[in-house]
């Protein structure tokens, strides 16, 4: 009796401490089937985020096995290093307008011993337009409906780059135009914290939670490693404003290898990727 009444406070503790546990690493990686959206010739996009479960370890998993797409060929585009917790809207699956809407499009992730799975089917629940990548990516919520389909997402391109060596900085270039929209006045606003949240105490947490980098009013352009054997560092990290229709950043890289970099060009609201291989040789001060 007093055994029963002893133990089950600590019982309960123990899960809400567990329910709070954060990890810097030993995680893996979850795919995130977004949605489905149109596509102006009759075909459909899937789309696709992950959360990484690590709070600071960054993974690289090769395609192929261990993280591939079932039907059909395993590379259909994804990422292949992963960045620290939600990464949403990240690349898009096209599939042709007979494709059956019930029909399974499977991708698997296997990091750190952990398999996991996204599972994406064109049924009507899971339609997606503008506005909920809008909210999801941090738009505003101040942000109205047709301004949000009136703007056309930002038009990137990448200056070609040659070889580099490992620990060498590279300048990647990228022009960048838009259409003008949303006006600065009109970027994304800050979602006010809700009132019941207002002066609560902290979650218990053992890591604190990795900033997220939002885009600036503006244009600008946000560097990721898509693929890659290790990290880059990007000076500056985050996003770099767009000046006079070009943007610049420098990128060191710790190790040699064959790298896909991408490029988000944002306008304060929609995004546009642009890819560029770079190949790093063995350096003499790699770190």
């Amino acid at each position: 009796m007093w055994l029963a009444l002893a133990t089950a406070p600590l019982l309960a503790q123990s899960q809400s401490t567990e329910l709070h546990t954060k990890f810097k690493s030993g995680q893996g990686v979850v795919p995130v089937y977004e949605g489905w959206e149109r596509v102006p010739d009759g075909s459909f996009n899937m789309v696709f985020g992950y959360l990484n479960r690590n709070h600071v370890e960054e993974l690289a998993v090769s395609v192929g096995a261990q993280n591939g797409f079932e039907p059909g060929p395993a590379d259909r585009g994804q990422p292949a290093y992963f960045y620290p917790r939600e990464n949403h809207f990240i690349f898009k699956v096209n599939v042709p307008k007979d494709w059956d809407r019930k029909k399974e499009l499977v991708w698997t992730i296997t990091a750190n011993g952990r398999t996991e799975t996204a599972r994406a089917t064109l049924l009507d629940v899971w339609e997606i337009d503008r506005k909920v990548e809008v909210s999801n990516n941090g738009g505003g919520v101040q942000i109205s409906n047709e301004l949000i389909m009136r703007d056309q997402p930002p038009v990137v391109t990448i200056a070609p780059v040659g070889r580099v060596k490992a620990g060498t900085p590279l300048t990647l270039s990228a022009r960048v135009s838009d259409d003008g929209l949303p006006a600065p006045s009109k970027a994304r606003t800050p979602r006010p914290l809700e009132p019941t949240l207002r002066g609560a105490p902290p979650s218990p947490v053992n890591v604190p939670l990795p900033s997220r980098p939002r885009p600036p009013q503006g244009l600008s352009v946000l560097w990721l490693v898509y693929r890659g054997p290790a990290g880059v560092a990007f000076d500056p990290d985050g996003y770099a404003k767009v000046v006079d229709g070009t943007v610049g950043v420098k990128a060191t890289f710790s190790r040699p290898g064959t790298y896909t970099l991408r490029a988000f060009a944002s306008d304060g609201l929609l995004r546009t990727p642009a890819d560029v291989v770079v190949t790093v040789e063995r350096g003499n001060s790699e770190f």
